[in-house]
């Protein structure tokens, strides 16, 4: 469904890539794909890359996520092991946009998609822009995702496509499932089309997080998750073209990502052990304090829109017009319950140590390091404490105490998208010119529930010791018979067994004691903390932008020009809480005092554009092009919520003054298609940004936060701020050729690859210079494939540089940023065509087992190390 004529261009293409479908039953769909792709590419007027649907349906990409990584520059960030978010050249996830056929897809999660949750039944094709047109919404600096649907109308007849699929994760035994289908069927005038898929799997995730400070080795955290992901959608599409060039579309899509997690997490606190020494290679500790963490929980993330299009070309017209509503959700239900004792984790004394365990140490601190230990009873003779008897297992009955913690939210999005785009041919200045112009109207509200452990008046935080809480209301609580007989299936060589835990038993139990507690709350005969929302975090952001754009493109034999500039203008109204602890005064208790709060913002930009090419031979193609766009700050980010703390002097909160990075830049290329499915090519792009984005913490220095009297001037504001300026430069290099010039047998082999070196950075509000978060200095991707006699395999080969993740973390003793290290990711699929109906299959992901490693400051402070198998799966599908 085009835009404008210079989208017609690749939407015609993709119609071709489209068709293609029933060739690909032919065997050879890598490069029935790389054709499409190529071709798509190569009459666009912006810098594009394309997949096409053979790609995505039929190889071990099971999301858009896993696409997508297959592009130039295009970094992946993985959560667990399944890829997620991505990195368009370096910049930060927030610089991407996405669209589902056109319309902007605004992400619950601070405006950043997670492509994890599309999967690939539902795509036609992926398109991402690395330069905007006009014809495109401003609000991404890096890239722009166009996630395009199957068009059933331009693939007349009936056709199905089905997957039946099969596997396993290696770590834990868990299942792998796929299924999906679609169908369609067109005449000349009428055509209509239903997708359905359901992927998921089990997975057990290995995790060790070491602490460190100026002395060595301050703690360490071990979890064991076992996870299920789940990622369902539904889809349906109806179109009617009543007359040649008028035609009309109705689709809906509804499709959710859910993450079912179970954690089972322990804590050794080594910087308060009752005696002994530790450092960067050992430690040998008596009395080391623990507690440990359970949760059953789920993450929900989905995407559900509706959308009416009608187009019509004719007489030198295009004309298209859409109508769109969209909601998107994140959403979190993470009850956790803590184990630790009456003296939580604090030093140990005398009376209490011979709870604790004593640890021999080898910390292990290199890149990918997991710290070896040896745990010991704690013994006291006399008036000492020592080491006692060798353990091997962690003693899981030896807290005394039980309490509740709460992390769940619902983060949700509502949008009303309308736009209207006319394109006109016309002859100008001695060359073939389209005149194209368009309106849109986005209408975005955010609303924001944060849920706390609230006492009985429904407002005030507070904790609930369940086991104290259980017998003082008569209800079961029986932390211990939830200790099951099962080691935990690791590789990592922590040095002692773990048992497993019935998770799920617990969460019951754990859910009858809050609904005894919210009971007594009720008949005012208790005042416990529930788990509840909290109504001093609720919030809510509108965002409404009108926007309109004008361009022209001029076309010569060899030279073609595009010109033209997009206005648009953003008003933005945010509602809260303000939230005032006033400390206690002699017997008067510590109060809380909230004021609702509102504020509005609007703002204006206007964004020009500049694309060249030149057609230097009938294969090689020059481009440059001279971009603007800016990025909002995520609607969470411009919350109107605020909590004030008389006694502590800090403040936290949303900031509804926070502004847009703004950007401007060039592109330039050299591309050469040399042969069909083929094309070697290198392009450079510079960016430079201002009014950078950052996390912050600075002190008040006006009367903003001034209520009741009292001047906070001088306390800590903890927010989102705009810093100052940066820049983002780099040099793409991409290969991809289908080697059908060799002899038979060898025609079938072929390879695509590319190379992105990117570097920038950008100053911080004190002037200091860091990266930008996500910047890897080095993406490869490279795959070989082999096309032949039915059969169709690919080993594909991802690795990405170190990149920053987090600057300067909260709570990092060490006060150093947080680095992903080094990424490498090895992935095999196989396909052998049985006969034009049926196929089967094997996919295999992170075939060399690989790890992520999180790190402070340098390689050798390992922050986090997660290990999460290999993954397999076999089916089979079906064609006609």
């Amino acid at each position: 469904m085009p835009t404008s004529a210079f989208a017609q261009d690749a939407a015609d293409q993709a119609d071709d890539g489209e068709q293609r479908e029933s060739i690909v039953v032919t065997g050879t769909p890598i490069r029935d794909s790389l054709l499409a792709s190529t071709e798509a590419q190569r009459r666009a007027d912006n810098v594009v890359n394309i997949i096409a649907s053979d790609t995505i349906g039929r190889f071990p990409d099971a999301t858009a996520a896993g696409a997508l990584a297959r592009l130039p520059g295009v970094g992946v960030q993985r959560d667990q092991g399944q890829e997620r978010y991505i990195q368009i050249r370096g910049a930060p996830t927030r610089w991407t946009q996405v669209s589902l056929d056109g319309i902007n897809v605004l992400g619950a999660e601070d405006r950043i998609f997670r492509f994890d949750s599309v999967p690939s039944v539902q795509i036609g094709r992926l398109e991402l822009n690395k330069t905007l047109l006009p014809s495109m919404p401003a609000e991404a600096l890096a890239g722009r995702v166009d996630i395009k649907a199957y068009s059933p109308i331009d693939n007349p007849g009936f056709h199905f496509s089905g997957d039946f699929g099969k596997g396993f994760v290696d770590l834990g035994q868990g299942p792998v499932n796929n299924y999906s289908a679609r169908g369609s069927w067109a005449n000349d005038t009428l055509a209509i089309s239903a997708a359905y898929s359901k992927f998921n799997f089990e997975q057990q995730t290995d995790n060790s997080e070491p602490r460190f400070d100026d002395v060595g080795i301050t703690q360490l955290r071990i979890t064991k998750y076992i996870i299920t992901r789940q990622t369902e959608s539904y889809s349906g599409r109806l179109q009617w073209e009543p007359t040649p060039g008028l035609r009309f579309t109705g689709t809906y899509l509804d499709t959710k990502f859910n993450d079912f997690e179970e954690r089972n997490q322990f804590r050794f606190q080594y910087n308060r052990a009752f005696s002994g020494t530790r450092n960067f290679e050992t430690a040998n500790l008596v009395g080391v304090p623990m507690d440990s963490t359970f949760e059953d929980g789920v993450f929900e993330n989905g995407v559900k829109l509706a959308l009416l299009n009608a187009t019509y070309e004719g007489n030198g017209w295009n004309v298209s017009a859409d109508v769109a509503y969209t909601r998107t959700n994140f959403d979190g239900d993470i009850p956790l319950v803590t184990y630790n004792t009456s003296t939580a984790l604090n030093a140990p004394t005398l009376a209490n140590a011979e709870r604790f365990p004593s640890v021999q140490l080898v910390v292990n601190a290199k890149p990918g390091g997991i710290p070896f230990s040896t745990l010991y009873d704690t013994v006291l003779s006399g008036a000492t404490l020592a080491r006692g008897a060798q353990q091997d297992a962690i003693d899981q009955r030896q807290f005394t105490r039980q309490q509740a913690a709460e992390s769940s939210y619902l983060l949700g999005t509502k949008s009303w998208t309308g736009k209207v785009a006319v394109d006109r041919q016309w002859d100008s200045m001695g060359a073939e010119a389209t005149l194209s112009f368009g309106f849109q109207f986005d209408d975005r509200k955010q609303s924001n529930t944060v849920f706390n452990q609230i006492l009985a008046d429904g407002v005030t935080t507070g904790t609930l010791t369940i086991n104290t809480a259980a017998t003082a209301l008569g209800v079961p609580w029986t932390p211990f018979d939830f200790i099951t007989r099962e080691a935990w299936d690791t590789d990592f060589p922590f040095g002692y067994n773990v048992n497993y835990m019935d998770n799920p038993g617990l969460r019951k139990q754990f859910d009858a004691v809050q609904a005894a507690a919210r009971a007594a709350n009720a008949v005012g005969t208790g005042n416990y903390a529930v788990i509840a929302p909290d109504p001093k975090l609720f919030n809510t952001v509108a965002e409404r932008v009108i926007s309109g754009y004008v361009m022209n493109k001029w076309k010569w034999d060899a030279h073609t020009v595009l010109l033209g500039a997009r206005i648009e203008n953003t008003k933005i109204a945010s509602t809260g809480t303000s939230t005032v602890t006033i400390p206690a005064v002699g017997s008067a208790p510590a109060q809380l005092v909230l004021t609702p709060l509102a504020f509005q913002d609007e703002f204006t930009n206007i964004f020009p554009s500049l694309h060249y090419t030149f057609d230097a031979t009938e294969t090689v193609k020059l481009r440059a092009a001279f971009i603007t766009g800016h990025a909002r700050p995520s609607l969470e980010d411009m919350r109107a919520t605020v909590s004030i703390n008389d006694t502590s002097g800090t403040i936290t909160g949303g900031n509804p003054f926070a502004i847009p990075e703004k950007a401007y830049g060039v592109d330039l290329s050299a591309e050469w298609y040399f042969a069909p499915a083929a094309i070697l090519s290198a392009s450079f792009y510079h960016r430079e940004v201002s009014d950078v984005l950052f996390d912050s913490t600075s002190l008040v220095t006006d009367g903003r936060f001034d209520t009741g009297g009292t001047s906070r001037e001088g306390y800590t504001y903890s927010s989102i701020v705009n810093g100052q300026d940066g820049h983002l430069s780099g040099v793409e290099f991409v290969y991809n050729h289908a080697w059908t010039f060799l002899p038979s047998p060898l025609d079938g082999f072929g390879v695509t690859g590319s190379l992105a070196l990117n570097w920038g950075s950008f100053k911080t509000p004190d002037g200091s210079k860091v990266n930008f978060p996500g910047t890897s200095k080095s993406i490869i991707s490279a795959s070989a494939f082999y096309e032949k006699y039915g059969f169709s395999g690919r080993i594909t080969y991802q690795t990405r540089s170190p990149w920053l993740d987090e600057v300067f973390p909260s709570g990092s003793a060490a006060n150093s940023n947080l680095y992903w290290a080094r990424s490498t990711r090895i992935d095999a699929s196989a396909r052998y065509e049985i006969n034009k109906i049926f196929s089967v299959y094997v996919d295999v992901n992170n075939l060399t087992d690989e790890r992520g490693v999180r790190y402070q400051g340098v390689p050798d402070r390992p922050y986090e190390v997660e290990g999460f198998g290999r993954r397999f799966l076999f089916g089979v599908r079906a064609n006609f």
